[in-house]
């Protein structure tokens, strides 16, 4: 499992909490050691992640969409 996953995990359990909360977590339950200062990096990465995700989402239903809309040949 990479880091990222691992906070994603930890957020997922512990909900929105302090970025030492987090690192706590993860170095007590997995044994990976992720300082504080790099959990907003990693926050910010799984928000990226969601928003590309949804983003390619609605660019595959408008192609299916346009691709409905289009008269066979």
């Amino acid at each position: 499992m990479d880091r990222l996953e691992l906070v994603q995990i930890a957020l997922r359990e512990l909900g929105d909490v302090p970025a030492q909360e987090v690192s706590a977590f993860i170095e007590k339950r997995h044994g990976v050691k992720i300082e504080p200062k790099f959990i907003p990096l990693f926050k910010a990465s799984l928000r990226d992640r969601l928003r590309l995700e949804a983003a390619r989402q609605a660019a595959r239903a408008a192609a299916e969409q346009v691709k409905e809309e289009r008269p066979a040949a």
